[in-house]
């Protein structure tokens, strides 16, 4: 029974990782695109922070996350 429950924490843990993987893919391909139509830094944060409902600094430690990986 044990080995079950930990088996479903597993498979809920790697599906949940495979989301934000995706995610953040999505939304760097989105902020690549913003920036080669020009639009700058600052605003693209806002997009961000609004698209997420999370807040400008919040955003910004995710944009310099993506950027930088990237």
């Amino acid at each position: 029974m044990k080995e079950q429950i930990e088996l479903r924490r597993q498979l809920r843990k790697s599906r949940e990782e495979g989301q934000i993987q995706e995610r953040n893919k999505n939304t760097l391909g989105l902020i690549k695109a913003l920036e080669k139509h020009g639009v700058t830094t600052p605003e693209i944060v806002a997009m961000i922070a609004d698209a997420q409902s999370i807040s400008q600094a919040e955003a910004q430690k995710y944009y310099d996350q993506l950027v930088i990986v990237s």
